[in-house]
């Protein structure tokens, strides 16, 4: 199964996730102006910016998330069904953002080329563009592929109390890694799983894709907390405008 196809799953899985919230309110309100967010989910980072009475849109690929976003933030703000690979909208933005590793699902160099390009885009002369992933790990990479991992803290799912865990398959060749996750309930392991894939990009990298595509980086850091990015960073977070 999809794990995009389970927004009340994914809803409750990050329903305690805060620490993003501060990093966009933080910038959106410093730009204070539209808002696209690319990879919009079930609205859960549109609530910061509509706190602040921005004009928010969010552009999302699955049906079943888009839905949900409507359902919890009718009327609020503004999300479309579109794939950040591809999408031409009529208007620009002061304030573009991908946040938590969605960036990642760009499985391709010329996919990641894409997205960046339609950002470029769709950017207002003096907009900023934010961009959220993590450092690709080995430790998390190279693991044993027979063994499951705990992924999150229990939280509450259909009534029970649930955690996930997973196994992952990583093609150095092809910087793919292919995550499998699996409900415990209660203590007893479900048997559906949950199949996606995310492209590791690595620090180099963006620089390089940046600049490429027409873009100055500003700021880089390397945590939530908007620390300088360093060799021990496990993020890498970019605030970026055009050239």
């Amino acid at each position: 199964m999809d794990i995009y196809s389970n927004p009340q799953l994914y809803d409750s899985i990050h329903q305690n996730y805060k620490w993003d919230l501060e990093l966009i309110k933080t910038f959106a309100k410093q730009n204070r102006g539209s808002v696209l967010e690319l990879a919009s989910g079930t609205g859960r980072l549109a609530y910061p910016i509509l706190e602040l009475g921005l004009d928010y849109t969010g552009l999302e690929l699955s049906r079943d998330f888009l839905e949900m976003a409507n359902k919890k933030l009718k009327n609020s703000g503004k999300f479309i069904f579109g794939n950040m690979i591809k999408f031409k909208l009529k208007t620009t933005f002061d304030f573009i953002f991908i946040g938590f590793n969605s960036f990642l699902h760009n499985l391709t160099y010329k996919d990641a080329k894409s997205c960046l390009r339609c950002v470029l885009n769709h950017l207002s002369p003096k907009g900023k563009f934010l961009l959220s992933i993590f450092v690709p790990d080995p430790e998390f990479l190279y693991r044993d592929e027979n063994k499951l991992y705990p992924v999150t803290d229990f939280f509450q799912f259909e009534n029970s109390q649930c955690r996930i865990l997973e196994t992952n398959d990583y093609d150095p060749e092809s910087q793919i890694n292919k995550v499998t996750w699996y409900i415990e309930k209660n203590g007893k392991m479900s048997f559906k799983k949950y199949n996606y894939s995310m492209r590791m990009f690595y620090p180099h990298e963006m620089d390089i894709l940046f600049q490429e595509q027409g873009f100055i980086i500003e700021d880089k850091f390397g945590d939530y907390d908007l620390s300088p990015f360093g060799q021990e960073s496990d993020m890498q977070i970019y605030l970026c405008r055009k050239q």
